[in-house]
């Protein structure tokens, strides 16, 4: 493969994985990166003017599609008025990649007006936050990011773009992210136990998750519910 800046590298990296979609609200950071979107092909920018709704919008596309929704935010304080909504998708589960921009790592002694500890802002409200510092492992990362994103239990991933790292030329191939299989079936015994709780239960109550719409349960769900008489309620915002 040859080598290329990481900012054009990202965008086959999406392409490999079938991304078209990003949601976000730019900044002065990510213009080179997003420069190279705007000659990527099959992938389309979804502009917000503020950043809890490019993360909603990408959340209601991730919970629709069972895909990736991946996010583009501008540094310090965009990565800060995009947290309210980062933390509901943590809650319900939605797999979200979030891209944020940072000046550079070389200015991390500077203080400079966007610093800020990107990472540790993140954290509480994700499944996983890292940042890119070796342009060798800019794919790796990214691959790694929507490999956890998209593993039960789902959640958002956050990673740090500094634009030095994108800057730099990495001869990575773009592949597409290996999600693991992980489809279960409880225990007969287990089964047999639940559906004696349910048959002599006298007010059943069925709490319906996002777990539902992502297995495509619905059926299955209203034929239960049916059988039992049993009301359901939507939890997490489902």
């Amino acid at each position: 493969m040859p080598a290329r800046p990481g900012k054009a590298a990202i965008f086959e990296q999406f392409a490999a994985d079938g991304i078209s979609y990003m949601f976000g609200n730019p900044g002065t950071v990510e213009q080179g990166f997003l420069d190279e979107g705007d000659r990527a092909d099959g992938l389309s920018y979804v502009l917000a003017l503020h950043e809890g709704v490019a993360v909603g919008m990408a959340d209601g596309y991730a919970r629709a599609a069972q895909r990736p929704g991946l996010v583009q935010l501008h540094s310090g304080v965009g990565l800060g008025n995009g947290i309210g909504m980062l933390y509901q998708a943590k809650r319900g589960g939605s797999p979200l990649v979030v891209l944020v921009g940072e000046a550079g790592v070389r200015y991390d002694a500077m203080d400079g007006q966007m610093a800020a500890d990107l990472v540790a802002m993140a954290e509480p409200v994700t499944k996983y936050a890292t940042r890119v510092v070796d342009p060798s492992s800019t794919l790796r990362v990214l691959r790694r990011a929507v490999k956890i994103a998209m593993t039960p239990p789902r959640g958002p991933v956050v990673v740090v773009l500094p634009a030095d790292v994108m800057d730099e030329a990495t001869a990575e191939p773009a592949v597409p992210t290996s999600l693991p299989d992980t489809r279960s079936a409880p225990a007969p015994e287990a089964v047999e136990q639940a559906a004696r709780l349910l048959r002599d239960a006298r007010r059943p109550l069925i709490l319906m998750g996002d777990g539902v719409a992502a297995s495509g349960a619905q059926r299955e769900l209203t034929a239960v519910a049916e059988r039992l008489g049993a009301r359901v309620w939507g939890v997490n915002s489902s």
